[in-house]
């Protein structure tokens, strides 16, 4: 029998001291490439999620939460009042045999604890400590309170979302997302800086900054030109058509996105009407984006007769790009998702069999993967108590 290779990570241990979405993510990435990690939560106001919908058979409870779960899959989980002494020096211990420290609260609060990057060399000098917080650690706005729709609306992506006059959020804490990645990809790069020269190092990295990388044409915008972009809806200014379109049956929608007139001659053959291709008023994507509501109302009046998923396949195969709005019970029945093994089945002490998305990144060598559940509130106390640090006892 061939022997399984070692992830990526394994060897390399990190404490995480985090809540909510952007440290327990980057970290359940790194730990699904073979990274071990310590979970270390305050008793008294334990991770966000926790308290989090949505529940298990939709019964609250501390270790309930899927939202929890999606994030700290096959991490060990242990208590310590971090504002006492002896659960700061406790963290101390941990951090002495560890590689790397991940945090997402404000600048102020691991100082607070006697925690900051300063304190922690004096027990581990060559330690990589992430401090992924809202405003980055410095400058005048650093101790503000941050989510992600608020960093979201910092950053300034809520004002190109929405239609005209009315900005909007994503609905999902995108910067937590992207603030995520770009921990991973932080916290990989001191790893190799270290590997290399043995120093260890201090990453400071703002949401808010990570988040304007998806800014990047709007700000070139306003410094070239001086013009503001404003929200377009779901049209686009390079593309047309560009939008969402009703289809048959109950909230069934289609997403169409034109990039050339090859493509949009394509549109017009599936759509049984060749004859749009030479309209004069479609004729080039500036003239159909000068149109677009006469256009508009002629694709929604076909898509409204259309199977949503059937009319996909037709258009995916005449070269256009589309695609059904999927909701999340769709996302689940896709047999593209179920063919890559995309969800994946977990038991839980709690709440018995849960199945959650797997490892999206996946080396052909080493693949990565989520050893067990999402850990129960303080369930590695002992283990990290007499196995981890000896003995030395948990505060």
């Amino acid at each position: 029998m061939k022997k399984a290779k070692a992830l990526p990570l394994e060897g390399i241990r990190i404490v995480e001291i985090a809540t909510a979405w952007v440290g327990p993510g980057s970290v359940g990435i790194l730990s699904s490439m073979g990274a071990e990690v310590i979970k270390i939560e305050n008793p008294a106001h334990p991770d966000f999620w926790r308290r989090c919908q949505p529940f298990a058979e939709r019964v609250p409870g501390i270790n309930r939460s899927g939202a929890f779960a999606l994030l700290n899959r096959g991490k060990k989980d242990c208590e310590l009042d971090l504002k006492s002494p002896e659960g700061a020096a406790q963290a101390k211990e941990i951090v002495k045999i560890s590689d790397m420290v991940i945090t997402n609260f404000a600048p102020r609060v691991m100082g607070n604890f006697g925690l900051g990057y300063a304190d922690l060399c004096r027990v581990k000098p060559d330690i990589i400590m992430v401090s992924a917080s809202g405003y980055g650690i410095d400058g005048p706005d650093r101790d503000r309170v941050a989510f992600g729709p608020v960093l979201e609306a910092y950053s300034g992506i809520s004002c190109l979302i929405g239609h005209p006059g009315s900005p909007q959020l994503c609905g999902t804490s995108i910067t937590d997302h992207i603030g995520a990645i770009n921990v991973v990809f932080a916290a990989l790069a001191a790893l190799h800086h270290r590997r290399l020269t043995g120093e260890g190092q201090f990453i400071d990295l703002a949401e808010t900054e990570s988040a304007l990388t998806c800014m990047g044409d709007a700000v070139m915008e306003y410094t070239m030109t001086g013009r503001i972009p404003e929200p377009c809806g779901n049209h686009d200014e390079a593309m047309f058509p560009h939008n969402c379109y009703r289809c048959r049956g109950d909230d069934k929608w289609l997403a169409i996105a034109i990039a050339n007139d090859d493509e949009w001659r394509s549109l017009c053959r599936v759509m049984g009407k060749p004859e749009l291709a030479t309209d004069e008023r479609f004729a080039d994507g500036f003239r159909r984006w000068q149109n677009q509501k006469a256009l508009d109302k002629l694709i929604t009046a076909w898509a409204s007769q259309q199977d949503d998923i059937k009319i996909v396949h037709q258009l995916q195969k005449a070269g256009v790009t589309a695609s059904p709005i999927y909701s999340a019970a769709d996302q689940y029945q896709d047999a593209h998702l179920k063919a890559r093994r995309y969800f994946v089945e977990h038991e839980h002490p709690e709440v018995g069999k849960r199945v959650l998305p797997g490892v999206i990144v996946r080396l052909s060598e080493t693949p990565g993967k989520i050893e067990g559940y999402d850990p129960l509130l303080g369930e590695h106390n002992e283990w990290v108590q007499n196995v981890l640090l000896g003995n030395k006892g948990i505060g």
